[in-house]
């Protein structure tokens, strides 16, 4: 947490997230992404490097978050990694949705 003047800039991360790295982590990285968002395909290398050079100190941590008036199939990309969460899978429907963002479709 940093803190800022009289304020203390957190963002709450609950057990329920989408979380990879260590649990002790004391640093969480949390990315609000779209699956069909080249800029978040392409933050994904650097996410991964960065989980590695901190491993054990960092954690990451992801959000939904599709951006639908400019990318018609990331709802249903969001639904879909979060319906492979449900079993578990969440993180390797992640990966799989960024490897193949040219052919999601609704």
């Amino acid at each position: 947490m940093a803190r800022h003047g009289a304020f203390e800039l957190a963002v709450p991360v609950s057990a329920v997230e989408h979380l990879t790295g260590s649990s002790h982590a004391p640093v969480t990285v949390v990315e609000y992404g779209d699956f069909e968002c080249p800029n978040c395909k392409q933050a994904q290398s650097a996410l991964k490097l960065l989980l590695e050079r901190f491993d054990g100190r960092a954690r990451l941590a992801f959000r939904n978050f599709p951006l639908e008036d400019v990318h018609p199939h990331a709802l249903a990309a969001a639904e879909a990694a979060e319906c492979a969460g449900g079993q578990g899978q969440f993180w390797p429907m992640h990966d799989l949705l960024f490897a193949n963002q040219a052919h999601l479709k609704p």
